[in-house]
């Protein structure tokens, strides 16, 4: 896709999220409306229905904000809220992969950014400001609560896309917000699973198969025990794969007790030199022994 509008420094995470425990949804206020539309060289595209979710701030990674999707048809809450990354997994919904729809990250303090997915582009602006300028956007929410949102979004002039024509946007929403249910708190070091993830990550950038394959669980662990590859080639392909996934330098800085076999780190890593990335890593206890099964960046350390 080729970005168009104005830019700012948003971080996405370009790997597949991976599941986590969340409360029931109830209580949960009024359903979820929306009206409006964005408007693009005279064709309008209005969306019919709104979900929002509480993530993490790609900028901010240690915060949270809500991330509010609007779309033609209905995305799948349930499972959006089950994953540990509800933005990767709202994205990668078919209502999203298969349709035009408008996205918006609405923080606490009520700075609006929108990235409308139109026609194979991405149209971006904000309300706060993109390098020392303002952005185009007039947000207003009524309510911006961890549990629900009600706002209305609009831009206060047509904005000129970089390659292509203006557009404009006008819409009102309301909806719920699904968020997990917090786990209990690791000890800061992460404890047992934070040693067992060090570990593999020593084995990764080792030169045997057998470590590796112990660190993961049976699922993660299958794709490299592939009989039509060599060992030496499941050997290259899991380091090749797991160097990707797996934060450098890593620093365990805590975590949540999900159940007593799963747990979730929070760790610090670098993804190319001199950056630093936190990460979001499953692990489960099978065995005894704690496993990885899969990580996620959630965003840029500043």
């Amino acid at each position: 896709m080729t970005a168009s509008g104005r830019t700012f420094a948003i971080f996405v995470a370009a790997v597949v999220g991976f599941p986590l425990m969340v409360a029931p949804m109830s209580a949960q206020g009024p359903a979820s409306t929306v009206t409006g539309a964005f408007t693009l060289s005279g064709q309008a595209l209005k969306p019919a229905h709104a979900a929002a979710f509480r993530v993490r701030n790609q900028n901010a990674p240690r915060t949270l904000e809500t991330f509010v999707m609007l779309t033609l048809k209905p995305v799948d809450i349930g499972a959006i809220s089950a994953e540990i990354d509800p933005y990767m997994a709202a994205i990668n919904d078919p209502a999203a992969m298969r349709a035009d729809y408008l996205a918006f990250w609405v923080s606490d303090s009520g700075e609006t950014r929108v990235n409308a997915h139109v026609g194979g582009t991405q149209y971006i602006d904000t309300s706060g400001f993109i390098m020392g300028s303002k952005g185009s956007l007039v947000a207003s929410c009524k309510e911006n609560t961890p549990s629900r949102i009600a706002c209305t979004v609009k831009t206060a002039e047509a904005v000129k896309s970089l390659d292509g024509p203006s557009w404009t946007l006008d819409v009102t929403f309301a909806s719920a917000v699904s968020s997990r249910a917090a786990g209990k708190p690791l000890p800061v070091d992460g404890g047992p699973a934070a040693k067992a993830l060090v570990a593999l990550i020593t084995a990764v950038g080792g030169n045997a198969l057998a470590p590796i394959l112990a660190g993961l669980t049976p699922d993660e662990a299958k794709s490299y025990q592939e009989t039509y590859r060599t060992p030496a080639e499941n050997l290259e392909s899991a380091k090749d794969i797991l160097s990707v996934r797996l934060p450098k330098k890593p620093k365990v800085t805590g975590g949540e007790q999900i159940a007593s076999d799963h747990v979730v780190l929070e760790v610090e890593g670098e993804p190319y030199p001199g950056g630093r990335m936190l990460y979001l890593v499953q692990m489960k206890l099978i065995d005894g022994r704690w496993r990885y099964d899969r990580s996620n960046p959630v965003g840029l350390l500043r």
